[in-house]
């Protein structure tokens, strides 16, 4: 039962960080469309407020995975989850590059909206794994 409501904390958070790592970087295509720079200012504060507030519940979601895996500790001996842990840390690694891409953007260099773009799609490319390796636990 104790391993089931860490799934349930575990997921319900996970998926708060996924929807701030998808519209985080939106906020960055916004930036960067904003040549006047007439709402830089609360785009800068979107950001930051979103960064501190997903960057916590990713790492409290991270936690719950690992007291999953805590409670059942044979989890470790099967290549699905090691590979999902190895994507988690590219995923966490994408949190953190967001906080440098921000300090950047404070500083005044504005990457092109394409950039922001790609990089706007590209926690999908993280994602679908993850999933796919969590429901399926291929071997």
């Amino acid at each position: 039962m104790l391993y089931l409501v860490f799934k349930s904390i575990h997921l319900i958070l996970v998926i708060s960080w996924m929807a701030g790592l998808f519209y985080l970087p939106r906020l960055f295509v916004y930036l960067a469309e904003d040549s006047a720079k007439k709402n830089h200012d609360v785009f800068f504060m979107q950001i930051k407020r979103l960064m501190y507030f997903i960057t916590p519940i990713g790492i409290i979601g991270i936690f719950f995975g690992a007291l999953m895996i805590a409670w059942n500790p044979l989890l470790l001996n099967s290549l699905w989850l090691k590979i999902k842990i190895g994507l988690v840390f590219v995923l966490f690694s994408f949190n953190l590059y967001i906080f440098s891409e921000f300090r950047r953007v404070r500083l005044g260099v504005i990457k092109s909206t394409l950039f922001y773009r790609i990089f706007n799609e590209s926690v999908v490319i993280i994602l679908i794994p993850i999933i796919l390796l969590s429901v399926f636990k291929w071997q």
